[in-house]
């Protein structure tokens, strides 16, 4: 009987970001309130969720999170943001990040995540960076910040010549019935926070199918 093969890290977030193509981002100078919103993401049945390094104890958070977490694996994946320096890279992946993600492109940076085997998601925004970003192996390319420099439109000229690049993630203060736009443009997945969190868990609940709905192309 031929063995069964065992998919890798990187494998199994890419097939979350298929499932669940919203990554929701934790940025809260109250690491209380960032816990908070990091459950109420999960909660939600978001697969992808991102501690971002503006929270104070971003690693620690993480820590909890994933020991919080049924199994010994996503999903959801648990990851960290704001990733800028090759020191936050490797406090990172000390952490136990099952994806990295940064706003800027930066080799050591993604060496370091390449290395470790975790999914990696590259922050870019013009033709140069976005190529550089696909150089350095970029799992995913977040195109940021989007709504400041043209929105969908920016998103849909640049990907003319440079569709053949890593699929693109939409980010950058995102509305959520902005969805359909950027994913009619070329986007694969979007990242969202505050948005996505109401008065509510109920209403949190609420926009978070709504986003979800609105990802995998419903209406």
């Amino acid at each position: 009987m031929p063995q069964a093969v065992v998919a890798t890290l990187r494998e199994r977030v890419a097939e979350g970001v298929r499932r669940s193509p919203i990554v929701a981002v934790v940025r809260h100078r109250d690491r209380a309130e960032a816990a908070r919103q990091a459950r109420a993401f999960i909660a939600g049945g978001l697969e992808l969720v991102e501690v971002t390094f503006t929270v104070p104890d971003a690693p620690g958070l993480l820590r909890e999170l994933i020991a919080e977490r049924l199994g010994s694996g996503g999903p959801p994946f648990l990851g960290m943001g704001t990733v800028t320096t090759p020191e936050r890279a490797r406090a990172a992946l000390a952490a136990g990040a099952e994806f990295v993600v940064t706003p800027n492109v930066d080799a050591e940076v993604a060496a370091l995540v390449r290395e470790a085997g975790v999914f990696l998601v590259v922050g870019a925004l013009t033709p140069s960076e976005l190529v550089a970003a696909d150089g350095l192996g970029a799992d995913l390319i977040k195109v940021y910040p989007l709504p400041p420099v043209g929105g969908p439109r920016y998103l849909e000229v640049v990907r003319q010549p440079l569709g053949d690049l890593a699929p693109m993630v939409a980010a950058g203060g995102l509305d959520l019935e902005e969805i359909p736009a950027y994913r009619a443009a070329g986007a694969v997945a979007f990242n969202f926070g505050a948005p996505l969190l109401g008065a509510t868990p109920a209403e949190s609940a609420g926009r978070i199918a709504r986003a979800l709905a609105l990802a995998r192309g419903g209406r």
